[in-house]
């Protein structure tokens, strides 16, 4: 009889116990969501080579890139469309502003498109309509 005073005791507190556990795991606030992913397939907008020329040391070089512009929106997709010619002469200027050592090497080349995707958002930001950008992609890079 006293063994079965100690097991019911012993399987009385299990229950509690396993209880309490309970009803602390199910009135817990539910754990973030994972983030969305954007199931959207990416659109890609060439643009056409833009060639510009450098001063290094006493000869003359000649660089010509061309880029592709990454999205998920098609509106955005448009807008890079209709706007081509503005975004070829933005990548102009950029050009004229750098040095050849400036995109020279693989991490000129990833300033380079940075730089790109920076000025191509900028020209969009005031825009009443979302502009998405979500990369440039180095698609050709030619020196001479």
């Amino acid at each position: 009889m006293n063994k079965m005073v100690i097991i019911g005791i012993a399987v009385a507190a299990l229950l509690i116990g396993g209880g309490g556990a309970a009803f602390y795991f199910m009135t817990q606030a539910p754990a973030e969501d994972a983030p969305k992913v954007d199931a959207r397939p990416f659109e890609y907008v060439p643009m056409p080579a833009v060639v510009a020329n450098f001063q290094v040391g006493s000869g003359m070089r000649y660089v010509q890139v061309t880029v592709n512009l990454q999205t998920r929106d098609p509106n955005s997709a448009t807008k890079m469309k209709d706007n081509t010619p503005l975004i070829q002469g933005e990548m102009l200027m950029l050009l004229q502003e750098l040095s050849f050592s400036d995109i020279d090497g693989i991490d000129g080349k990833r300033n380079l498109t940075d730089l790109i995707e920076q000025r191509v958002v900028a020209l969009f930001a005031g825009d009443p309509e979302p502009f998405e950008l979500e990369r440039v992609v180095l698609t050709g890079f030619v020196v001479q």
